[in-house]
C-alpha cells in the first residue's frame, strides 16, 4: 500500500485519513479468526501480539506456538502495506512499530470512550514529568466489522492535533500551568483560561485556527445525540490517525466491533 502525496498531507494537516478496501477478504477472515479466539478484550496482555525478535523469544520460551503463528501472519500483513515506510514519512524519521493488538466491543449504548486526547497524561491532576510535546503515536485503525455514526468508529476532529501540541509546547515551556486536559471539556476551558489563551494563540498560525476548534467542540457539546466528525467503514477499511487528536470511540450500537491496531512511535523518543 502507498499513500498518494494527497493523502499524505490529509494525514499531517487534518490528523487523519480513511483509507478503503486496504486488506483482503482472505486477512479479513483469518484477523477476525485470531481475535475472536483469543481469550480477552480490549487493554489486557492477551490481546497483544509479538512485534519483535525478544517479543518471539518469549512466546518460544512458553511454548505460545499460537501466539507465534499469529504474530507472523500481522507482521506479513504490516509488511505487505509498507507501514514502516509510511510512518517513517509521517514522523520524518525513524519510526519503531511498538505494539499490535486485536480486540472487540460487544453492542452497547454508551460510547467506547468519550472525546479526548491521548498525548494529555491520562487527565492525571498532578504530572510529575511534562513529556516533549513531540511524542504522539501514529496508529493504523483497521476495521473488521461495518463501523459507521454511532456504531463503533473512531470519530476525528479534524486538525486538532495542531491544537494539542500547542497545548503540550505551552506546558512543556512552563508559558502555562499544567491542568488536566484529557476530555474535550477540560481542554476547552484550559485554552480559554485567560492566563493560557495569549500563550496558546502564539503557538499557532491564526486566531481562525483556534476559533475554528472551538467550533466545532461546540456542536458536539451543544448537539450531544447527534453524530459529528464519524464515519462510514467497511470491513477492510483502514484509519490512520495521530493519538493527540480530539477523538472518541463510539457507541457500537448495531453490531460488535472487532478492530486490529498497530502503533508506531518515533525512534528518537
Amino acid at each position: 500500500m502507498n499513500l498518494l502525496k494527497s493523502e499524505l498531507e490529509d494525514l499531517e494537516q487534518k490528523g487523519s485519513l480513511l483509507k478503503k478496501n486496504v486488506l483482503s477478504k482472505n486477512e479479513i477472515d483469518r484477523v477476525k479468526e485470531i481475535i475472536l479466539n483469543q481469550p480477552g478484550g480490549k487493554g489486557v496482555k492477551k490481546s497483544h501480539y509479538p512485534v519483535n525478535f525478544n517479543n518471539f523469544i518469549t512466546k518460544l520460551l512458553k511454548l505460545d506456538f499460537k501466539k507465534i503463528k499469529d504474530g507472523l501472519f500481522l507482521l506479513n500483513i504490516k509488511k505487505r502495506l509498507n507501514l514502516n515506510l509510511i510512518s517513517n514519512t509521517i514522523f520524518k524519521d525513524k519510526a519503531n512499530l511498538i505494539m499490535i493488538d486485536g480486540y472487540w466491543n460487544s453492542i452497547e449504548k454508551k460510547d467506547i470512550l468519550p472525546w479526548h486526547s491521548d498525548q494529555a497524561y491520562g487527565g492525571n491532576k498532578n504530572v510529575e514529568v511534562i513529556k516533549s510535546p513531540n511524542i504522539f503515536y501514529l496508529k493504523f485503525f483497521f476495521y473488521l466489522t461495518n463501523v459507521g455514526p454511532n456504531n463503533g468508529c473512531t470519530s476525528y476532529i479534524p486538525c486538532s492535533h495542531k491544537i494539542t501540541y500547542a497545548v503540550r509546547s505551552c506546558i512543556f515551556e512552563k508559558k502555562v500551568n499544567y491542568e488536566p486536559f484529557w476530555s474535550l471539556d477540560d481542554l476547552v476551558k484550559f485554552i480559554k483560561k485567560k492566563e493560557n489563551y495569549k500563550h496558546i494563540l502564539e503557538k499557532l498560525s491564526s486566531e481562525e485556527e483556534l476559533n475554528n476548534f472551538f467550533k466545532k467542540a461546540d456542536l458536539i457539546s451543544t448537539n450531544p445525540e447527534k453524530s459529528f466528525f464519524d464515519f462510514e467503514a467497511s470491513p477492510g477499511d483502514l484509519l490512520i490517525f495521530n493519538d493527540s487528536g480530539v477523538h472518541r470511540g463510539s457507541m457500537p450500537s448495531l453490531n460488535t466491533r472487532i478492530a486490529l491496531r498497530y502503533l508506531y512511535k518515533k525512534n528518537s523518543f
